[in-house]
């Protein structure tokens, strides 16, 4: 990639800063928030964290090189005398504008399309880069990996930095690669990290409870998804999921925009004519004002039917054709730990989804109780410094769309596994039937290991909430643990191959 440049003086125009001290003639080629990344000629952003105050890394950004500092309040110690000092305020919002600046994304060609939502974000962007492959080629940018349209890299956030964001999309133009797909998370949204991202279609899934930690009041969640439809460029398309409730507030809140709606019913401009659904995927029709779309998936659930119609929607707005998105659906063989099957040759279905969420949980357990196994056998868990409220909620959901039920550890971090589960066990009493079977078994292997013990044809097993992920974070230890493998370890000890 051709590094760009800017002098500090021309930059200045553009970021929103309140003093300068020292002098303005440096020349930028690139800008970054972590101070290991910092060369000559690097632009310093000393970002407010939550845990860490980055002026602390000012010194050492110094001294790899850096000769402005761009930082929300004065230096902690005295600086240089030929390091520039720049204070924003609103340093997030300058960032972003640092980057996009820096990384010449304001009038790119590349038709971005960003998809925020609850559930339902990966697969909709594994989707949508699945069809632009059609189309003549995408990057990616999510939960599980970074795909600049040459290499791919494990995600280190839903939605990265800003300018990571912007340096992705500079390589897209370069390499003259049409289409990128990105999740855009609601914490991207409030920390400004897409704020000046040129989004060619905005697509919204759903909102249901989760990271009322950071939110506080599911409104504010709400607010922060919306905001994505305000980053739209002029001629920009939003696409809103009306099977949600919220999606129906969404589109009343942005009709001057014209949205296009999906949904499951003729109410919506992009809905299923027809389709049939069983654990080996979808299958049917989708009518759209762009033309008929046939849809061969091996993806199922209503959620993915919904997840289809969403990625449908974003991708013809962004400029594929039908046809391309008939065959970017039909080639994408999965998504890792979103209804991924583990298949030794075990006589029952064994599922690991991501499902992390009281909603998320529910739809995906629906959907199998819908095709009618002989017994549904859940683990699952809930994650540490995080939410609480929704752990009651995910425990009664769990038991009342389960036969066998597993409660296990999931990531706890610094928090006691056993609390943890004392709270989603408060959920899971109130609905214990008869015909119900319980148990805590906090070791996630050994709760594996039980539940595929107690499993027998015809029935189905589901190892929820960690998906894709190959850590566990135990207190400040990340040990290696990947459900999909884990099950394969613990099938071949059964003679399962």
């Amino acid at each position: 990639m051709k590094p760009p440049s800017m002098s500090l003086a021309d930059l200045l125009t553009i970021v929103p800063h309140s003093s300068v001290a020292g002098p303005v003639n440096a020349l930028l080629n690139q800008v970054t928030c972590d101070s290991r990344e910092v060369t000559p000629g690097t632009l310093f952003v000393a970002l407010k964290g939550f845990q860490r105050d980055g002026r602390a890394y000012a010194r050492e950004a110094y001294e790899r090189g850096a000769r402005v500092v761009l930082a929300h309040g004065d230096p902690l110690e005295p600086i240089p005398a030929d390091l520039t000092w720049v204070v924003c305020p609103r340093d997030r919002e300058a960032f972003s504008a640092a980057a996009a600046a820096l990384y010449g994304t304001a009038d790119c060609t590349v038709r971005l399309v960003g998809v925020t939502g609850t559930n339902g974000k990966t697969t909709t962007a594994y989707l949508l880069r699945s069809i632009f492959r059609q189309a003549g080629g995408a990057g990616m940018l999510g939960t599980i990996e970074y795909d600049d349209g040459e290499g791919l890299r494990p995600a280190t956030r839903t939605t990265p930095e800003a300018h990571e964001i912007h340096r992705w999309i500079r390589l897209l133009q370069e390499r003259g690669i049409p289409y990128g797909a990105m999740e855009v998370s609601s914490h991207s949204l409030v920390l400004a990290r897409v704020k000046h991202v040129p989004f060619r279609v905005a697509a919204f899934t759903n909102l249901t409870r989760d990271h009322l930690d950071f939110h506080h009041t599911m409104e504010a969640y709400y607010r922060a998804k919306r905001a994505l439809f305000d980053l739209l460029t002029q001629d920009g398309t939003a696409v809103v999921n009306l099977t949600d409730p919220y999606g129906q507030r969404l589109a009343e809140e942005i009709r001057q925009r014209h949205p296009l709606s999906v949904g499951l019913d003729r109410r919506a401009q992009i809905f299923p004519e027809s389709f049939e659904m069983d654990l080996t995927g979808i299958r049917g029709s989708l009518a759209t004002p762009f033309g008929r779309v046939k849809v061969r998936s091996t993806l199922t659930g209503g959620y993915n039917l919904q997840n289809l119609l969403v990625a449908a929607a974003s991708a013809l707005s962004a400029g594929a054709t039908p046809d391309q998105v008939s065959e970017g659906i039909a080639s994408l063989a999965g998504v890792p730990g979103r209804t991924e099957r583990v298949d030794a040759g075990q006589p029952f279905h064994l599922l690991v989804d991501y499902a992390h969420t009281d909603d998320a949980l529910k739809n995906l357990l629906q959907t199998l109780r819908e095709l009618q196994p002989r017994r549904i056998i859940t683990v699952f868990g809930c994650g540490g410094d995080r939410d609480r409220s929704k752990r009651p909620l995910m425990g009664a959901v769990a038991a009342r769309l389960s036969d066998v039920l597993f409660l296990t550890s999931d990531n706890p971090r610094t928090e006691e596994p056993a609390a943890i589960a004392r709270d989603a066990e408060a959920g899971i009493r109130p609905e214990l039937r008869p015909d119900k079977s319980f148990r805590t078994v906090l070791d996630r292997r050994q709760a594996m290991r039980e539940a595929l013990a107690e499993a027998g044809p015809g029935d189905v097993v589901v190892v929820a909430g960690k998906g894709h992920e190959r850590e566990q974070i135990i207190g400040e230890q990340r040990l290696p643990f990947h459900d999909p493998t884990v099950l394969r370890e613990l099938l071949r000890e059964m003679g399962w191959r």
